[in-house]
């Protein structure tokens, strides 16, 4: 057996320093070159799913209710400028197959659901969970009000799925309980700021 020296060691570990040092600073200065590119792209993705969730509103302002530099929704303002809903960005207490689902939900002044919108939901099972972001599965939120419950599609066949009850999307419960979830919390917070007038 041969005997290890200095160099057998020191050589290749000074090579995977050195190729380390060289990722490290590639990274960073790819990471330097996109930022700003990325932000632009998720701003305008945001701004697009505000626009989809309440389609009434020409444009949105902020609102900082609490003064933490922290955005807690937005109000849609008509070409007036009045207001005619409120979109909401917000996560519920049950995270989905594959993490948090966060939603964007867009609540009219009346206070009911105008649309909503899961922001990311590729970490959800494929045909299953990701079937969220399916306009016939987000459409039975739309105009619904309150405290929403999931069903499961063998209830729901047998009832009526209005009323608060969403229809579960088949085999994937999970996901469908924390979309639903994150809407009560839109619905919690449209209540908090005043609700329906």
């Amino acid at each position: 057996m041969k005997k290890m020296n200095a160099k057998d060691i020191l050589v290749p570990t000074i090579s995977l320093f050195v190729i380390c040092l060289v990722a490290t600073v590639l990274l960073a200065l790819v990471n330097n070159v996109t930022k700003d590119k990325i932000a632009a792209v998720t701003a305008a993705n945001a701004e697009a799913a505000r626009q989809s969730v309440l389609q009434d509103a020409k444009e949105f302002k902020e609102v900082d209710k609490d003064n933490d530099g922290t955005i807690d929704y937005y109000e849609g303002l008509d070409a007036s400028g009045a207001v005619v809903g409120y979109v909401f960005d917000c996560s519920g207490d049950a995270k989905g197959y594959g993490g948090d689902v966060s939603v964007t939900v867009g609540i009219s002044a009346d206070g009911t659901i105008t649309g909503i919108q899961p922001d990311d939901v590729s970490n959800e099972t494929p045909g299953l969970g990701q079937n969220s972001n399916k306009d016939s599965w987000k459409a039975q939120f739309v105009g619904e009000s309150g405290n929403l419950t999931v069903v499961k599609s063998d209830k729901a066949a047998q009832e009526n799925t209005s009323d608060g009850k969403i229809n579960a999307i088949t085999s994937a419960t999970i996901t469908s309980k924390a979309v639903t979830a994150s809407v009560n919390v839109a619905l919690d917070m449209f209540e908090e700021i005043g609700g329906a007038k």
